[in-house]
């Protein structure tokens, strides 16, 4: 899967914010996006794993 790239300011979160909003680390957030479980919606310019508001529910649920 292609993810596209973002380059303005949206409401996504890198792996880091999502870990701080879930009360997980960021070692386990990233963990989860690797195995597929809370995929990223895009990319930033750096290169970052973007997520959406639904990562954060879908994080909260697993």
């Amino acid at each position: 899967m292609q993810v596209g790239v973002v380059h303005e300011d949206t409401d996504l979160f890198t792996v880091g914010q999502l870990a701080k909003r879930t009360g997980l680390s960021a070692r386990t957030t990233r963990f989860r996006a690797d195995i597929g479980a809370v995929p990223p919606i895009a990319r930033s310019a750096g290169g970052y794993r973007l997520f959406d508001v639904t990562a954060i529910e879908r994080l909260e649920s697993v």
